[in-house]
């Protein structure tokens, strides 16, 4: 029998977080997005850290993670289609299935503007 056990790890100072303490923060700085792993003293010098700034601040609400995946365009049958024939009329190698490279993309793009 084979047992994992998975310690989180305060960030800051690589202190073990036990158990129902610390947390995991998520924020947003100048178009970037973070987490941090910090124990409950970190995380509350944390918050006092941030307080003056915050107390200030305007709400704009849930600010999502970049996304690592394509867009929902890349989703879009007909488009893909599009993309497929320009490519097959332009030399350009692409399965018939599966994805399309960023670079056929973006050269379909420059093709269309």
């Amino acid at each position: 029998m084979k047992k994992t056990t998975v310690q989180l790890l305060d960030d800051l100072d690589g202190t073990v977080i036990e158990n129902g303490s610390g947390a995991t923060v998520s924020y947003a700085f100048e178009g970037e997005s973070y987490e941090i792993d910090l124990s409950a003293e970190n995380l509350a010098e944390f918050r006092a850290a941030i307080k003056p700034y915050t107390n200030v601040s305007r709400r704009v609400g849930y600010v999502p993670a970049k996304s690592r995946g394509t867009s929902s365009a890349g989703s879009d049958r007909a488009e893909l289609q599009a993309i497929r024939a320009w490519a097959a009329a332009n030399g350009v190698a692409v399965s018939d299935r599966g994805r399309i490279a960023g670079t056929v993309r973006e050269a379909y793009a420059r093709a269309q503007a």
